[in-house]
């Protein structure tokens, strides 16, 4: 039986099973619940569940059903539940995720019933599960991306760019956006950039990407923010503090190989008569160390005509902490599974608290991206993080949406 909307449930607390079925029914998909891992094994005969529901107070045959999902090749959107020590339940979190699950969130008991609905809801989402009772959704199975596809799309300028807002955590003031590569696929729609950039970065044209991609996001924040400046008031929300609004551009690992980057950021800024202070060019701490020596150099030159220069991801790999001691970044951004997961897990906590602290102490700026409610906002205010971005605050929007949301927050100069 292939059921999507069924939440299959493994779990002996009956307190947390009737919380489960009364909160699946409010999502209007169907419940089944077992008590020991035997039935549950029997139950994943019978159905084939969009959503899974696996408590660790079982211990060991947790870790068993886990090895056994990952063996399956399991696609359901899963959630782990536990009154286990938090530390265990973020390594059992860490274990489901690195053996190919779609781990969506844990919760440690007691937990908040609205905490529950929010990732179970998520975990049914991530299944595309959003259909009315009784319709099935339908298939999205992505198609590889050929190098010809690229090509096409560089050549008839496909690609395009969403602006997220970022604000400062303290006083909810705008302080810049960042720029998210999309592709305007003739017949697949909108793609992301992780199925995208791989392939870019395959065919050698990174180069010309880039350059379309920087063109267009100078393009906008010259038009729609440095020269909008005139007509909003004397004062911009922005200039309190003397503070410009940033504009944060990815890039490739590929892009520190080339030797001429440097000055065609350049002459782009430039061009389009942006400050290099006002651009954050973000890399991630791979892109970084794969030639540490080439990027020293390429990003010594940027810093030191002006450009910020932001450490993607911070605590997702092994070496952070030698890039931040050998390499001249502005910004220090922490990793969204750690912003994410910090209201659940205390762990997640001391981590985004050390990363606060450790680019305070070294003068870097700090950026949370994830955040998706009001009180992981507030936390990290209470715990000094400088910037936050993430759904609670704005979606990525295309710029002529962004230039109206920034517009909204904006008083206009009336005289």
């Amino acid at each position: 039986m292939d059921d999507h909307r069924t939440v299959l449930i493994l779990e002996d607390d009956q307190e947390a099973i009737q919380t489960l079925t009364l909160i699946a029914e409010s999502l209007g998909v169907q419940s089944r619940t077992t008590t020991d891992p035997e039935s549950f094994v029997y139950a994943l005969g019978e159905v084939r569940p969009g959503c899974i529901v696996l408590g660790l107070s079982m211990s060991q045959h947790s870790l068993d059903i886990i090895d056994l999902l990952a063996t399956r090749e399991c696609d359901a959107g899963i959630v782990l539940l536990g009154g286990v020590n938090p530390r265990i339940l973020d390594a059992a979190s860490r274990l489901a995720r690195e053996r190919g699950l779609n781990v969506i969130g844990h919760l440690a008991k007691p937990f908040f019933p609205g905490h529950l609905r929010k990732v179970l809801d998520q975990a049914l989402a991530s299944r595309n599960i959003t259909a009315a009772p009784g319709k099935k959704p339908e298939s999205r199975e992505p198609k590889e991306i050929s190098l010809p596809a690229i090509y096409r799309a560089i050549k008839n300028n496909e690609f395009t760019l969403t602006y997220q807002p970022q604000i400062r955590c303290h006083d909810g003031r705008i302080a810049g956006f960042e720029a998210l590569a999309r592709w305007r696929h003739p017949t697949q729609g909108l793609i992301e950039p992780g199925r995208f950039i791989p392939v870019v970065e395959r065919s050698g044209l990174i180069g010309q990407f880039t350059v379309q991609i920087v063109r267009q996001a100078l393009l906008w924040f010259s038009t729609h923010i440095l020269s909008a400046d005139s007509d909003r008031s004397p004062t911009p929300e922005w200039a309190t503090g003397n503070t410009p609004l940033s504009l944060s551009i990815n890039l490739s690992t590929r892009n520190l190989a080339e030797p001429r980057f440097f000055e065609a950021m350049t002459c782009l800024c430039a061009s389009y008569r942006v400050p290099p202070e006002q651009v954050v060019l973000e890399l991630t701490e791979t892109s970084a160390i794969e030639d540490p020596s080439r990027s020293l150099e390429l990003l010594t030159r940027l810093r030191i005509k002006g450009f910020q220069v932001s450490i993607d991801d911070f605590g997702s790999g092994y070496s952070s902490m030698l890039l931040l001691t050998r390499l001249p970044f502005s910004e220090i951004k922490i990793d969204r599974r750690f912003v994410g997961t910090a209201l659940a897990s205390g762990e997640s906590r001391s981590v985004v608290k050390a990363i606060i602290e450790l680019g305070r102490s070294l003068g870097l700026r700090s950026v949370a991206e994830g955040v998706e409610d009001e009180p992981t906002l507030q936390f990290l205010r209470d715990t000094g993080c400088e910037i936050a971005q993430g759904f609670h605050i704005a979606q990525p929007m295309f710029g002529e949406d962004a230039a109206r949301w920034i517009n909204k927050r904006t008083p206009r100069n009336t005289h």
